[in-house]
């Protein structure tokens, strides 16, 4: 496994282990359909919470590595997860940044507007 795929997949168990730490469940981790992939999905409290994994060196501003057109993606990505489940809930989207096999930041609530 290279070194950029090992590294994300660290991030990623360490965005899992944050949210099931703070009481939410996984119910699903890549989930993927042609242009856009959603990394975890959690559950918690009637809301179903989309996380969006970036390992990086620092956190500048959260717009540099989460562009519109990757926004537009992973709403698009989250619409048809929810429409696929048919599910009915609250929907957040958060971005999680790892640096250094640590979380850095966490976004809450990360809007397409």
């Amino acid at each position: 496994m290279n070194n950029k795929k090992e590294l994300w997949r660290i991030g990623e168990e360490l965005a899992i282990w944050y949210y099931e730490e703070n009481g939410y469940e996984i119910l699903d981790t890549n989930y993927t359909i042609p242009g856009g992939e959603l990394d975890v999905i959690a559950q918690k409290d009637g809301t179903i919470v989309f996380v969006e994994v970036k390992v990086v060196e620092y956190v500048d501003d959260l717009m540099w590595y989460i562009k519109p057109q990757k926004l537009k993606f992973l709403w698009r990505t989250i619409e048809d997860y929810m429409y696929k489940k048919n599910l009915d809930f609250e929907v957040r989207l958060d971005v999680v940044f790892i640096k250094n096999n640590s979380i850095l930041e966490v976004f809450e609530n990360v809007t397409n507007s």
